[in-house]
């Protein structure tokens, strides 16, 4: 099991950009440098267009928010630096089956 901590500014920044492709796929005005950036996206080597994108990070927004009781025995157990135990093992299997259910492949 690998575990890794994100400090809340990452967090908040991971947000921000989600919220901005938001605003590109709304149409915003104040967008349109982006949007043909992103445009560009769905003519490159690993093709992903703007509304991919978007539900992707979405997918990943979605996890990295989760606040579950699994999510926080993971956190307690991470900060603490506690062994991997039983207990540890059936949080993150907890957590696994919710990010399948957000579309997240493990």
């Amino acid at each position: 099991m690998y575990l890794l901590a994100l400090p809340a500014w990452e967090l908040e920044q991971i947000w921000a950009v989600f919220q901005v492709l938001r605003r590109v796929q709304a149409g915003d005005p104040e967008t349109g440098e982006l949007y043909e950036l992103l445009k560009d996206l769905e003519r490159g080597p690993l093709p992903c267009t703007l509304d991919q994108c978007a539900a992707d990070l979405q997918r990943v927004v979605a996890v990295l928010t989760l606040d579950t009781p699994a999510v926080r025995r993971l956190a307690t157990a991470l900060a603490l630096g506690a062994p991997h135990d039983a207990a540890a093992h059936e949080a993150y299997d907890e957590v696994e089956t919710v990010w399948a259910a957000a579309g997240v492949r493990c």
